[in-house]
C-alpha cells in the first residue's frame, strides 16, 4: 500500500483527490522466468536467460463518468532476455536525433529497463464513450493470428507478449445494446514527425446477432517516407457460434504505388470447440499472409501459408496441459509446443513451456522459417524451454 500511496500522490495532486469516487486500485503481476536451450548457428551450444518482469497497473474512478488508467513494466534480465531486449531497442531507436540506441541500463549482473505501457482516460456519457492517451486499440476477433488487429498483429509462439498501445484516441457510440460505431485516430509511428506524416485515422463498426457477429474497419495512414501516397486498409471480421466456434477475418492493405494491388491481403479462418464437458479445448486456425500484408511487418512472417493447432486439457482444477504446433506450410517447417501450468495457490502459478523447431534441414533438406536456423538468420535454436512463476497482486 505504501507504493500505491506514493503513485497516487505523484499522479493526483491533493486538490484532485476529492474528485475520486473510490480509492485508486493497484494491481499487476510479477513473472520470474528461467530459459534454457540448445543454440544453432552462431548461438552458443548452451543458452540461458533469467528475467524478472513486473506489470503494474493503476486505476482510479473520477466521479461516475471518468476513469484513469495507467500501467508500466519493470524489467531486470540477463542472458538471452537481455540480448533480445537490447536488439529490439536498437532496431527501433531513432539514433539520428541523438537518442540512446538502447532503453536498457546495463549493470554488472543484469540489464534493467522500465517501459510505460498504458496511460489514458475514459469518459462515458450516455451512449458515447471516449478514451484517449496511450491506449490499446484492438480490432477483429481472430483466434490466434488476428490479421485485422494491424496495430499489433499476433504471433502464437509468443502467447505472453503484451499488446502495445498507441498514442491516440477513439470515440465509440452504441446506438443499440448489440451495435457499436467507432471513430479512431493515432499519432504517426515516428514520434518525431512534426508534420503529422503517417498519422492514422479510421472508422469501425460492429453488430452482434444471435449466432453471428460482424465487425468492419477502414483505416487511412497519411503519406510519409516509406509510403509517399499513403495507405488504405479495409478489414472484416466474423465470429459465429454454431456447431463450433468459427472465426473468419481479413485485412486488405492497399498501397497506391502497387498498381496490381497484389500481396496486400492477410486472412485467417479458424474454429474452436470444447470437449469432455469443457475439460478439453481444441483450436485450429489457418492464415494466409500476403507479401505486403499487415502480418509481414510486425510478426515477421516470411511465407504465405500458416497453420496453428492447439489443444488444452484440464487435468484438474489447478493443473492444465497444453499441446500445440505452429507450421509454415510453404517450406514444411514446424515448431511443436508443450506447456504445463499448475496453480500452487490462489494468485501464484508455475508453468513450463518447451518449443522444438523442426524442418527438413535435420534430414539434409532446406532450412525452413520455423526450423532451428531460419534462412538468413545468423543464430537459432534446436530446443528452448522456459520455467516461469507468476505472482498476481
Amino acid at each position: 500500500m505504501r507504493i500505491a500511496l506514493c503513485i497516487v500522490i505523484a499522479l493526483f495532486p491533493a486538490p484532485a483527490l476529492r474528485f475520486l469516487s473510490a480509492e485508486p486500485a493497484l494491481s499487476g503481476y510479477l513473472d520470474s522466468s528461467v530459459s534454457l536451450g540448445a543454440g544453432a548457428g552462431d548461438s552458443p551450444g548452451f543458452i540461458y536467460g533469467l528475467e524478472e518482469y513486473a506489470n503494474i497497473r493503476l486505476q482510479a474512478e473520477i466521479r461516475e463518468e471518468a476513469v484513469f488508467y495507467g500501467s508500466f513494466n519493470l524489467i531486470a534480465s540477463s542472458g538471452t532476455y537481455a540480448r533480445a531486449g537490447a536488439l529490439l531497442a536498437s532496431s527501433t531507436a531513432l539514433s539520428s536525433l541523438g537518442l540512446n540506441p538502447s532503453a536498457l541500463a546495463a549493470g554488472e549482473n543484469y540489464a534493467a529497463g522500465m517501459e510505460l505501457e498504458r496511460l489514458y482516460f475514459k469518459v462515458s456519457r450516455g451512449k458515447a464513450v471516449f478514451q484517449g492517451g496511450l491506449v490499446r486499440m484492438a480490432f477483429g476477433w481472430g483466434l490466434a493470428f488476428g490479421p485485422m488487429d494491424f496495430l499489433n498483429p499476433r504471433n502464437p509462439l509468443l502467447p505472453d507478449a503484451r499488446p502495445r498501445a498507441v498514442l491516440g484516441g477513439d470515440l465509440a457510440y452504441y446506438p443499440a445494446a448489440n451495435a457499436k460505431i467507432q471513430a479512431f485516430s493515432a499519432a504517426a509511428r515516428d514520434p518525431f514527425a512534426a508534420s503529422g506524416a503517417g498519422t492514422l485515422a479510421g472508422l469501425a463498426g460492429e453488430y452482434h446477432g444471435g449466432r453471428l457477429s460482424v465487425q468492419g474497419l477502414y483505416a487511412y495512414e497519411s503519406p510519409h517516407n516509406t509510403v509517399p501516397q499513403g495507405v488504405h486498409r479495409f478489414g472484416l471480421s466474423l465470429k459465429g457460434d454454431f456447431f463450433a466456434g468459427l472465426a473468419a477475418e481479413m485485412l486488405y492493405t492497399f498501397d497506391p504505388r502497387l498498381k496490381s494491388g497484389e500481396g496486400g491481403l492477410a486472412a485467417s479462418l479458424g474454429l474452436d470447440y470444447f470437449f469432455l464437458d469443457g475439460d478439453l479445448y481444441i483450436l485450429a486456425e489457418y492464415l494466409y499472409s500476403g507479401d505486403g500484408s499487415s502480418t509481414v511487418s510486425s510478426p515477421g512472417f516470411t511465407g504465405n501459408h500458416y497453420l496453428f493447432v492447439n489443444g488444452l486439457y484440464r487435468l484438474s482444477d489447478y493443473t492444465s496441459l497444453n499441446l500445440g504446433c505452429m507450421a509454415a506450410l510453404g517450406d514444411l517447417s514446424f515448431t511443436p509446443v508443450l506447456a504445463l501450468e499448475h496453480e500452487l495457490f490462489q494468485g501464484f502459478t508455475l508453468s513450463l513451456n518447451c518449443q522444438i523447431p523442426l524442418d527438413r534441414s535435420l534430414s539434409g533438406g532446406a532450412a525452413g522459417e520455423f526450423g532451428p536456423l531460419p534462412p538468413g538468420a545468423p543464430a537459432g535454436r534446436y530446443f528452448q524451454s522456459t520455467v516461469k512463476t507468476r505472482l498476481r497482486f
